[in-house]
């Protein structure tokens, strides 16, 4: 099959950054709850704090179709026939888009859902990395630890499933995901003492939690989980 042109590239790429971008879990919030996601729990407008706020079968709903986010633009660039390099660079806009929409002022989500369903699509073994990681973290209860584990590994299968390309588009994806957890950290760490900094520093790389902020499990009638 004949490689798309540069144009036909352009255009699948942003069209991956806008297919990602779609704030699923924010509108699903709205149309059936009449909640804005960035006005409550989290602020963040993702599925886990759809969870929180609009309840388990919203959340349930929202999490596939983020997953599909992920997956379409790498299966179009197949079709279209693209190379390797170039379905890379659509998953990774795909997940950029997811955590840095433009209809947000570039405030996204996690990008946890939407990067996994670009590893899938890219190759299965990249899945099947993610999810042993996932289960082992929510066995141990402690699942975000486990998804940051799941793509920190992902990068060394990469390179050994695809090669140095691969390697690196993983390692924008797990860039991506550390990126998104790491929002807001200076305002966190302004007044804190030096022990405190390290502390709130760890907690939202390996937790994936803010200083008053519950970001998963259900909310009870208190606010907390």
């Amino acid at each position: 099959m004949k490689p798309p042109a540069i144009a036909v590239v352009i255009a699948l790429l942003v069209g991956a950054y806008l297919v990602g971008s779609v704030p699923v879990a924010w509108l699903l919030g709205r149309w059936r709850r009449g909640v804005d996601l960035r006005e409550v729990g989290s602020g963040n407008p993702g599925t886990s704090n759809l969870f929180r706020n609009a309840g388990m079968g919203l959340a349930v709903l929202s999490g596939p179709v983020q997953f599909a986010q992920g997956v379409v633009p790498v299966l179009i660039a197949r079709g279209l026939g693209a190379d390797d390099t170039v379905l890379e660079l659509a998953a990774v806009c795909a997940v950029g888009g997811n955590g840095w929409p433009v209809w947000f002022g570039f405030h996204g989500q996690r990008c946890i859902a939407v990067a996994t369903g670009a590893a899938a699509a890219i190759h299965p073994a990249l899945l099947l990395v993610l999810l042993v990681c996932f289960a082992a973290g929510a066995l141990a209860h402690a699942i975000a630890l486990g998804v940051l584990g799941g793509f920190c590994l992902l990068p060394i299968a990469a390179a050994w499933i695809g090669g140095r390309g691969l390697a690196i588009t993983c390692c924008a994806l797990l860039a991506a995901v550390i990126l998104r957890r790491l929002e807001g950290l200076s305002a966190d760490l302004r007044g804190a003492s030096s022990r405190s900094e390290r502390q709130v520093l760890l907690r939202r790389l390996f937790l994936d939690e803010r200083p008053g902020q519950i970001l998963v499990g259900p909310r009870d009638e208190a606010g907390t989980r």
